[in-house]
């Protein structure tokens, strides 16, 4: 793989648990020429025996720092081939002292960001969401999948949704939990375009904030059905700079 182009971006990131004294189980990390947003598959009911003894905080952590340090190691792998190589690490860690055979062992979903040949490479798996700002009159690209989240098996990796963000015309990406994007896909209260320009204009912290207003305002859950009533809610903004 060639060497990625100098892209010169900045990048902004808030993040906020949706329950008091409960772990957030999302994360999220950026370094030079690349980023990355997990969001830990919660167990419910909570309580229920994992085979685990880590948790999912501890699991979506660990698979994020180790996958933001394989995408950004020289030589470049591809994306997919790095996440299934960090799957297979974080197994390795706790295969000894955990039952990874449990059908509730933590799991996390994945998006991912880093510049290549071309553009901006993205990937994601399960139901975070990869969202590219082309500016006024066109239309956002919106990119989440329905695969299952990674949990103790690499090949899960292979289902993982890449491909290339071209540079002409892109403001900015947004990697988001689905905390983050239930003001638009669960709420209906914005459009993407909306979600885009507050990320771009205010910030992440106040996509959330309007996120936690919504929820407020719903308190028993009646005029959004939902098993959360507050979720852990991550965004992550990478500004393409002019």
């Amino acid at each position: 793989m060639r060497p990625a182009p100098v892209v010169s971006a900045r990048v902004v990131l808030a993040t906020e648990p949706g329950t008091p004294g409960w772990p957030n189980e999302d994360f999220a990390a950026a370094a030079p020429g690349a980023a990355v947003l997990l969001d830990g598959a919660t167990t419910i009911p909570r309580g229920t025996d994992t085979g685990c003894r880590h948790g999912v905080a501890w699991y979506a952590a660990a698979l994020g720092a180790t996958f933001l340090a394989a995408i950004t190691a020289t030589p470049a792998v591809p994306l997919a081939a790095a996440l299934a190589a960090a799957i297979a690490d974080v197994r390795a860690r706790h295969e000894a002292s955990c039952d990874l055979t449990s059908p509730a062992t933590p799991a996390a979903t994945v998006t991912a960001l880093r510049p290549e040949p071309g553009g901006v490479a993205y990937l994601a798996l399960s139901d975070s969401t990869v969202a590219a700002d082309y500016g006024p009159g066109l239309p956002p690209v919106i990119i989440s999948t329905p695969h299952r989240a990674a949990g103790a098996d690499p090949a899960v990796a292979a289902r993982a949704r890449t491909g290339i963000l071209p540079l002409d015309g892109l403001r900015g990406v947004a990697l988001l939990s689905d905390g983050a994007t239930r003001i638009t896909d669960r709420f209906g209260l914005l459009g993407w375009p909306a979600v885009l320009d507050i990320l771009r204009t205010s910030g992440p912290a106040e996509l959330i904030s309007q996120v936690r207003q919504a929820e407020a305002s719903d308190p028993d859950a009646e005029r959004w059905p939902r098993v959360k009533l507050n979720d852990d809610a991550t965004a992550l903004w990478w500004s393409l700079a002019d």
